[in-house]
């Protein structure tokens, strides 16, 4: 069975900081300057923020060489990545420096497989974190390093077909957004404000105050609305009077629209509705719009909204208070939108729903994918590969 060694055992683990803000000769320097926010991937080749050779002076932080494996000790618990170019770290990173018996590629896949480990041992009320003997004393499983080399070589490629095809489906799902450009780019439909194609309607405020009502409806919120998709895995209800039941209970081919996100490019994203629960409502956070469908076909519209174009036009128009960004309901209205004919709409959708059919049996290949990649990682550090 193979040896459990504390990860303190192993690496040598060097911390980092964050050089005075208020002093501008300690910043937009030519030294890339990592924190959480840098951490889209397991590799660290690029980083938000630079700092000056005197910033990293005059602070704790250290200059960590390519080649090292970075992980989040505060906010991002349990991820981890490699450098591929010289950085600096701030304090809520931690550079590991594997000691000649550890492959550093192994390291990082088996501090990726023991990231549950971490979690459980994260605390904070809001911001979770994990102290350095917490991290020290993570029990990694350690081959001798010959075999170490082979596991990380098998993960590796694992990974990389992963990645592979979440790329594919990345490039399939812009497709639409081509096919939508080719089609209208240069054709010159009419273009008319969304409030003259149709109704639209803010949502319920979600409040303890509501619990004195009797009646409770499922309602949508921000979670259950992506990019021309529902996830509708998780619905909560709602406590509601007759009249807001009326005003805002959903209807087959309603399009919901995101009225409020953290992400401000998520702002917008918009979902036609189906008819999937009965007397189903939304919150205030999305925005429902009921087209007149004899102007403007609901999958056309939220095809549009969706598109590079389209969110331009409502991203341009929020604003941001207490870190949420938002739009209203009165900016969506004013939205300018062109409106082709209902035949070159419908044109559209059939060619479209082709690439949504592909997108489907990716999205599904891509799941499975990274089930097996799990299971792959869980045995390797079991000892059954």
């Amino acid at each position: 069975m193979t040896n459990l060694v504390p990860l303190g055992e192993i690496v040598d683990i060097k911390g980092g900081g964050t050089p005075d803000k208020k002093v501008q000769a300690y910043w937009d320097g030519d030294i890339p300057w990592a924190s959480v926010k840098d951490f889209k991937s397991g590799v660290l080749d690029r980083t938000a923020d630079r700092i000056t050779s005197a910033g990293v002076a005059a602070s704790a932080t250290q200059v960590i060489p390519a080649g090292h494996i970075i992980v989040p000790t505060r906010m991002a618990v349990g991820k981890a990545a490699i450098n591929t170019i010289d950085l600096a770290i701030n304090q809520d990173l931690k550079a590991l420096f594997p000691k000649p018996s550890v492959d550093t590629r192994y390291l990082y896949h088996a501090l990726l497989g023991s990231s549950d480990k971490l979690l459980e041992q994260a605390t904070g009320a809001t911001v979770k974190g994990i102290k350095l003997n917490v991290l020290r004393g993570l029990k990694i499983p350690l081959p001798p390093l010959e075999e170490q080399k082979r596991i990380a070589g098998i993960l590796d490629q694992a990974a990389e077909l992963c990645r592979l095809r979440t790329r594919a489906l990345y490039k399939l799902n812009t497709l639409g957004q081509a096919i939508f450009h080719e089609m209208f780019d240069g054709a010159q439909p009419v273009m008319e404000a969304v409030g003259n194609l149709g109704e639209v309607q803010g949502g319920l405020q979600v409040s303890r105050k509501r619990d004195a009502h009797e009646r409770r409806a499922p309602y949508l919120r921000v979670a259950n609305v992506y990019r021309d998709r529902l996830d509708l895995d998780e619905i909560k209800t709602i406590s509601l009077t007759d009249a807001e039941a009326e005003r805002t209970e959903l209807q087959p081919g309603d399009v919901l629209i995101v009225e409020g996100h953290g992400n401000p490019d998520e702002i917008g994203r918009t979902a036609v509705w189906g008819g999937e629960i009965d007397s189903c409502v939304h919150q205030n956070h999305l925005i429902r719009f009921r087209p007149n469908q004899a102007r403007i076909i609901p999958q056309f519209f939220s095809s549009y909204m969706n598109s590079i174009t389209g969110r331009k036009h409502l991203t341009s128009s929020s604003r941001t208070t207490t870190g949420l960004n938002t739009i209203s309901t009165k900016k969506v209205k004013e939205c300018i939108i062109p409106v082709p004919d209902i035949d070159e709409q419908a044109a559209f959708l059939a060619v479209y729903a082709r690439v949504e059919r592909q997108d489907k049996k990716l999205m599904e290949l891509v799941a499975k994918q990274e089930s097996l990649f799990a299971s792959l990682q869980h045995r390797a550090f079991r000892g059954e590969l």
